[in-house]
């Protein structure tokens, strides 16, 4: 059967959402979705904070996330457009689901009151790659 690119997109992400729905029976504060060794391969890891700290409130929608995302050029062995933003997320994992497709990695990482410093750290980093 012949795809359209659009249609591909749209396989790769349902296949992307299906092996995301682990994590849902996980526990987890951060998500990091990050390129593999080879062009086209994905790693994704659910992790807890050693010091959690308490959750700072969403909203009725959702909780509140740090999330970090970025491209990587594998030719050039670079990572670029690397963006950092807070946002309320009701489904993180269908978030993510929409990212990988389109070539962005990163973490979604849960705001809590001890979450900054932490994810700031792992900006400043990705920022010197």
């Amino acid at each position: 059967m012949d795809y359209g690119e659009s249609e591909k997109v749209a396989l790769k992400r349902n296949k992307m959402l299906e092996f995301l729905k682990e994590f849902k029976n996980e526990e987890y504060d951060l998500i990091f979705f990050l390129p593999g060794d080879e062009e086209g391969d994905l790693q994704v890891e659910g992790a807890c904070y050693k010091n959690p700290g308490k959750k700072v409130e969403g909203s009725q929608m959702g909780d509140l996330y740090h999330i970090i995302l970025f491209k990587e050029d594998f030719e050039q062995d670079k990572i670029y457009d690397v963006d950092r933003f807070e946002a309320i997320l009701g489904e993180p994992l269908e978030y993510i689901s929409g990212l990988i497709p389109s070539n962005w990695f990163g973490m979604i990482a849960k705001k809590t009151t001890t979450s900054e410093a932490f994810v700031q750290k792992i900006f400043d980093k990705m920022q010197e790659v």
